[in-house]
């Protein structure tokens, strides 16, 4: 059983293909200049609209390192980062403050000292605005999220295991396949409160020290140093190009009308909040079990922080939650170019390590379409290099009929492409011929009667290593593991933000641009009106 993926990278554009956006208003821009010059001095104007076009048209094109437009955005970002102070990360205490004002009074210019105190900030760039809902010991840690320029949300992370373990037959990695359909589909309709699922696997090479301890426990203390030595080589095989795989779930919900009036039926205020959230919880958890992964369980407030410094740290025991602080996201770090490098301490030895981490995201504008399995990303698992990563996909669920709409446009869009060239005798590019067939796959798809609702998705993945020299290796080795086997045709690396970056493969649901609904769609939830105030209404009479 497969799936269709690719060929799709959002709505069409007015002037064909999928490039709207910076393409789109260039050229109406353009336009319009254009005609505004011709009506007062005649073929002067055409020609400068006719030029204008053009220029855009080259500023916007697309290469295999982004367009003019792209890199020109990318070295405005970067340069104002840096005359900023905020590719520099400080966790934000009373000391560093201080420190940082002393340093700031003997800077020399106005610039200068805004750099040093905009590095003091009191969380990281990966999860700006984030706190908590609850972080209470031993109850689900519930995620409170206000980045600048996104709604805010609720996310909640669980640990899970695979839904595959050990060799499994055809008929067992399709259901695995479906229960997976059935988790999205069901959170798709309107009447769900859940607005997004993320998958996140981390990788990381396996620890050995229970094993060593094991050794040490048991080993006899007159064994010869050549058989201490043998067991010791032993282990070092043992987890030589060996890797172990994390699997979480972070799931989010949105605080829109409906949640809030949902909510005060269980209680006034955040009271009502986190006994609704209970409850969705719940679900989420016998969801999660019928999709056949096995033992989820909502992390803690500690735990998910720890998960989030192990990342930045990846010195640290993924689960050691004994000295977590959950206002304590970051670890001071700075950003380089085409990198993120975290400097910390081993807490098993005390020793200063360096971590460099690097992401790059993966859009449906970058995939090649064609018929998948379940196991399409295996090789980013297992086969992306030695170097520690992880892999997050995530999903904002759309219902059928919005996403029909949608698909139906974008086929009349691509078909009249197509026969457009057919009239002037020329053939249709790839492009549009891939954009076609998806549309079809996906309107065959949301039809009614079959269960499938749409998803607006993306993935990242953030590889990490020790210095420069091996993340650039580990970076040229994914890129090449994702165009062979993954049929990802190019990865879109984060080089002027990779702090920010980071957090999207952090388990706190970041990195996703919500789909734009159509007004017919927004029309209709108006109609809809809320349940909270129906029952206002009901319960005056």
């Amino acid at each position: 059983m497969g799936r269709f993926i690719g060929g799709e990278a959002g709505h069409r554009s007015f002037f064909g293909g999928n490039r709207g956006g910076p393409r789109t208003v260039g050229l109406l821009v353009m336009a319009g200049i254009g005609v505004f010059v011709m009506m007062f001095n005649g073929v002067p104007g055409l020609i400068t609209g006719v030029a204008g076009c053009l220029l855009v048209y080259l500023v916007t094109m697309g290469t295999h390192r982004g367009s003019v437009l792209q890199r020109w955005v990318k070295r405005r970002r970067w340069n104002h980062r840096k005359s900023s102070g905020t590719d520099v990360f400080v966790p934000y205490t009373g000391l560093a403050m201080d420190e940082a004002k002393n340093r700031a009074g003997a800077a020399g210019t106005k610039n200068a000292r805004n750099r040093i105190l905009n590095a003091v900030r009191s969380r990281p760039d990966g999860a700006d605005g984030m706190g908590w809902l609850r972080s209470t010991r031993r109850t689900a840690g519930i995620g409170w999220h206000l980045p600048v320029g996104e709604d805010p949300y609720l996310s909640v992370a669980f640990s899970v295991d695979g839904q595959l373990r050990g060799l499994a037959s055809a008929r067992e990695q399709d259901e695995a396949l479906t229960g997976f359909d059935r988790l999205l589909a069901g959170f798709a309709p309107d009447s769900m409160l859940v607005s997004g699922i993320e998958t996140m696997t981390r990788i990381l090479p396996p620890d050995l020290a229970l094993n060593e301890w094991w050794a040490q426990q048991h080993m006899d203390p007159a064994a010869p140093a050549a058989a201490v030595a043998s067991y010791e080589q032993v282990l070092a095989r043992t987890g030589e190009g060996a890797f172990v795989q994390r699997h979480y779930v972070v799931v989010r919900w949105n605080l829109a009308a409906a949640f809030k009036a949902e909510a005060a039926r269980y209680g006034h205020g955040r009271s009502g909040w986190r006994a609704l959230m209970d409850q969705e919880i719940a679900t989420v958890t016998r969801e999660l079990s019928r999709a056949h992964y096995r033992h989820p369980a909502a992390l803690t407030a500690r735990q998910t922080v720890a998960v989030i410094l192990h990342q930045q740290n990846p010195s640290r025991p993924i689960q050691s939650v004994r000295d977590v602080d959950v206002t304590g996201f970051g670890i001071a770090s700075r950003d380089e170019w085409a990198a993120h490098v975290v400097e910390s301490v081993d807490p098993a030895t005390g020793e200063a390590v360096a971590w460099w981490h690097r992401t790059a995201a993966i859009t449906a504008e970058q995939m090649q379409t064609g018929e998948r399995s379940q196991f399409w990303l295996l090789s980013l698992l297992i086969g992306a290099g030695a170097g520690i990563r992880t892999v997050s996909f995530k999903n904002e669920l759309i219902p059928a009929a919005e996403a029909a709409v949608q698909a139906g446009r974008d086929l009349v869009k691509d078909i009249s492409d197509q026969e457009a060239k057919a009239d002037e005798g020329k053939l249709a590019d790839q492009h549009t011929t891939a954009g076609r067939r998806a549309a079809q796959i996906r309107r065959a798809d949301l039809a009614p009667g079959t269960g499938i609702h749409g998803a607006n998705w993306v993935g990242y993945v953030t590889v990490t290593a020790r210095s420069r020299e091996e993340l650039h290796r580990a970076s040229r080795r994914l890129a090449e593991t994702c165009a062979n086997q993954a049929g990802i045709g190019r990865l879109e690396w984060m080089d002027t933000f990779q702090a920010a970056a980071s957090g999207t493969t952090w388990p706190i649901f970041r990195g996703l641009a919500p789909a734009k609904k159509s007004i017919g769609s927004k029309a209709m939830d108006r109609l809809a009106g809320r349940a909270g105030n129906e029952e206002k209404v009901s319960a005056s009479r």
